[in-house]
Formats: structure tokens, sequence, C-alpha cells
């Protein structure tokens, strides 16, 4: 972010048409119509359960389904590659153009990628090790990081190039990584290719939970990944680029959030297989008192220092940028409700209040921006998304009272009560330090908001260490398993 993003802003037009290109290769994430999310909650189970046979026969299945809609995509990214008007409006003949072209080119060549990525994700996910997969993807990032250099250097703004080179870099990642799998579990990789094929068995036994998480994802597709295609289409690249350095930072916080939650699920998926309830329970509770302030805290520090953030990565030209980065940063403030709320959910098989949360949110979102975008303009976007998301963790927060048995008090009083102190320095200290830092464009003043954000985010998780009992055991247990690790 902090390196990547100020080259590529030089050229606002370029960098929202490369915006449009990378918001529209995010859809490959739901490519699978609902199959992956089913298919890993019964592989974890069946692995929990000692029957590998069956969870590969699952992982074969699911990404079949997977490979069908890839193959699709790519198709339609190398028709949008001969005529990217389609979906960016002014484009002028030429340069932007070309670019336009050669970005879902690469799309589309690289499209298939991903389903050896998701598939590695089912595999070392449901053995609570997808870390793995992190460290490997950190080595292709940080390269990925320094190849900024080269591609951008002497007033050369060779975007194409870069994103060539990422989509190489994510390939060669993926391929080590399947590499390792083979290593650490044994995997029997040629069974595994094998059983990429259609399983009416395993079809019928994921339907239902897969049609739910499509209908779920395709409200997600409606919330979270159309508006800069929608805006791309309709008000020119220039607007992307506006809205699309909140988004970033809001994309930011959704990956940190990921990586977060996602270990958690297949442990969902465990309790529910072996039918213990009370395990359950308890580890959602513990899951939400002890990460509620590694989400607030770090979201609402981002949050108020937006100003002195955007001018000093990106310059004044994205003023514009700040109040819109303002409300898509707290979009995911009350992630620690949402996100394992979700995952209970999807674990137990509770559709009727998928499809309820899940229709109200981009109805929400899309009738806002609809009313309100002749008054307030490119704002409407950042603003309902904001309403639409705190409408749902009300909706949560409701859902995790009556699963835990409490009373609304209580439950506030054991998330926030130890947060409190912390989040009131975030609140002083970033009010009071705002206007005094760097507004002008350059590395140094970058490097000076930053450090102060980061002073003030771990300053408030002292403060809620020495608060808070659940955190200090917290950090006992993990000390002692690094000491046993080392």
């Amino acid at each position: 972010m902090f390196i990547v993003i100020p080259y590529l802003t030089s050229d606002p037009t370029i960098y929202g048409i490369y915006t449009v290109c990378i918001s529209v290769s995010i859809f490959l994430s739901y490519a699978d119509l609902g199959f992956m999310g089913a298919g890993q909650k019964y592989a974890a189970e069946y692995f929990a359960k000692g029957k590998i046979n069956e969870e590969i026969d699952v992982i074969g299945f699911t990404n079949f389904i997977l490979m069908i809609f890839l193959l699709l995509f790519s198709v339609g990214f190398l028709a949008i590659s001969f005529y990217p008007e389609f979906l960016i409006k002014n484009l002028t003949p030429g340069k932007q153009e070309t670019i336009a072209s050669y970005l879902f080119l690469i799309l589309a060549l690289f499209t298939p990628v991903t389903l050896l990525q998701r598939l590695l994700q089912m595999i070392f996910g449901i053995r609570l090790e997808d870390y793995i997969i992190q460290r490997t993807n950190i080595v292709a990032s940080l390269i990925k990081i320094l190849s900024v250099l080269w591609f951008f250097r002497n007033g050369l703004y060779n975007i194409v190039g870069y994103f060539l080179f990422v989509q190489i870099l994510n390939l060669l990642a993926a391929s080590y990584t399947l590499l390792l799998a083979r290593l650490r579990y044994n995997y029997n990789l040629k069974i595994l290719f094998k059983s990429i094929h259609f399983n009416k068995a395993i079809f019928l036994k994921t339907k239902n939970l897969a049609f739910s998480s499509l209908y779920l994802t395709i409200t997600w597709i409606l919330y979270y990944e159309l508006d800069p295609v929608i805006i791309g289409k309709f008000f020119g690249p220039n607007k992307v680029a506006i809205y699309a350095l909140g988004l970033t930072i809001l994309s930011f916080f959704r990956s940190i959030l990921g990586i977060l939650f996602s270990p958690f699920n297949a442990r969902f998926n465990h309790f529910v297989g072996l039918k213990d309830e009370n395990g359950l329970k308890s580890f959602y509770l513990q899951i939400i008192a002890i990460l509620a302030p590694i989400v607030v805290i770090p979201i609402l520090t981002i949050a108020l220092l937006s100003s002195p953030l955007i001018f000093s990565w990106v310059g004044a030209n994205y003023l514009e940028s700040v109040e819109i980065t303002e409300f898509l940063v707290l979009c995911n403030i009350f992630a620690f409700i949402i996100y394992p709320t979700k995952t209970l959910l999807m674990a137990k098989e509770r559709l009727i209040e998928i499809y309820s949360i899940n229709t109200l949110i981009p109805l929400v979102f899309w009738i806002g921006i609809i009313l309100t975008y002749q008054i307030i303009g490119l704002k409407s976007f950042a603003i309902f998304k904001f309403i639409a998301f705190t409408l749902s963790a009300v909706a949560y927060f409701y859902i995790m009272l009556k699963f835990i048995g409490r009373k609304i008090l209580k439950s506030l009083n054991e998330i926030f009560q130890s947060m409190l102190f912390p989040i009131l320095f975030v609140i002083i200290t970033s009010f009071l330090i705002r206007d005094y830092l760097p507004h002008v464009k350059s590395k140094l003043n970058l490097l000076i908001v930053a450090s102060v954000a980061l002073f003030i985010i771990f300053g408030s998780f002292i403060l809620q260490y020495f608060l808070s009992a659940k955190w200090r055991d917290q950090f006992s247990n993990i000390v002692k398993v690094y000491k046993k690790s080392f």
C-alpha cells in the first residue's frame, strides 16, 4: 500500500483503469457458486473424523465446479480485452485503450491460477495451517513491492509489465505451496487431481449450503465489489481513482481480517462435526472478546488520521478521497462480531438468517446511493456502504445474544468494558495530534504519519493488556507456545 500506491496514483486516469481491472478480477473469488465454502465445511468435518479419502473427494468436486466457471470468466475477460470500453467509460483511443486491453488479456490468461490458489486454501485451511500459505505469499509480496522500483523508474510508468509480473509471481507462489503440501502431509496429488470431476453424491450433500452460499455471494458482490465497476462504467476512471484510495485501505483491512479470522472457520466446523456445542460456544465467545480490540483500535486510528495519511501518501489531488476513506475504513469496525457470527451460521447451516441479512445489505446500499448520489455525489457510495454494514452488525449482534443466552448490557459490558480507556486514548490522541501532522506528499511525511498511527495503536494495546485479564492470559499462552517451539 504505502510503497506501490504512490507510484500507481501518479497517473490518476491509468490508476483508475487498473483499479477497474483489479475490481473485476476479485469476482474470481466467487466463481465456485458457493460450493467451495460448503465443501470446506464438509472437508473439515471429514478431516476431524480422520476420513482423508472423503476429504479429497469433496475438495476435488468443489474445485471441478470452480474450474468450469473460471474458464467462462477467462473467456469473458478475453472478450473485454478486445473492447475495454464495455466496462470503462471515456477511454481515449491509443494509450489508455491499449493499456486496458493488455490488462484484461493478462487477466484472462492467468485466471486459471485461481483454481490452484483456492485448492491450496482448502488443504491447508482445514488443517489450521493456512499460515504456511501466508508465509509464501509474504515472500512473493516483498518481491512485488521491490519490483515497483523497476517498473516505475525515471518517468517510466509500465503498469502492464508490473501487472504481468505480479500474475507470474502468483503462479510461482502457488506452485511452490502445492509442493509443500505434498511433502508436509504426504498428500496424494495424483488422486486429488483425478478427483476433480462431477460427483453426484457430494453434489447432493453440499447443494443446499452451497446455494445459500451462492446467494450470499451474489449479495456480497452487489454490496462489496460492484461499486468501482459501476463508477468506472458511468463516471469514468478519474472518479474511480478518487474512490479507489479508500477502497484500497478497506481492502487492506479486509485482507487482514480474513487472515485473522479464517483459521477459526475450520475449527468451528470441527466442533459441529464432533457435536460439541459447549466447546463451540466457549470458543465463539473467546474469539469475540479477545479479537475485538485488535479489530476496533487500528480501524478507528486510521479513520481518525485519514486526512494526514491521504495527503502525505498521494498528495492534495486526492482531497475528495479523505471523507470517502473515513467512511470506508469504518465499515469493518464491527468485524469482531460479524465474521465469527457469520461463520457460526454457516457451520450450523442456519440458512434463513443468512438469506435475511445478506438481502438487507445490498438493498440498503444501492437504494441509498440511488436516492442521494445527486445530492452528495461520490460520497454516497462510502456512506451507504458504512450504513449497510452497521445494520448487518446489529443483526449479527442480536444472533450472538440468542446463541450465548446473554442480555444486551451484560454482553456489551463483557466486550467493551476493558476497551473503554484504550478507545478514549485513540480518540483523544488522534484529535489532538492530527492537525499538526504533515499534509504534504513525501516519503518522509508518510513515514511520520504511519509512525504516529502505530504509536497510538500500540499504546492502546498496552492499555488493553493491563486492563484485560483475558488479554494477559492469552498473551501468556502465546509466549508459552513460542517457547516450546524454540
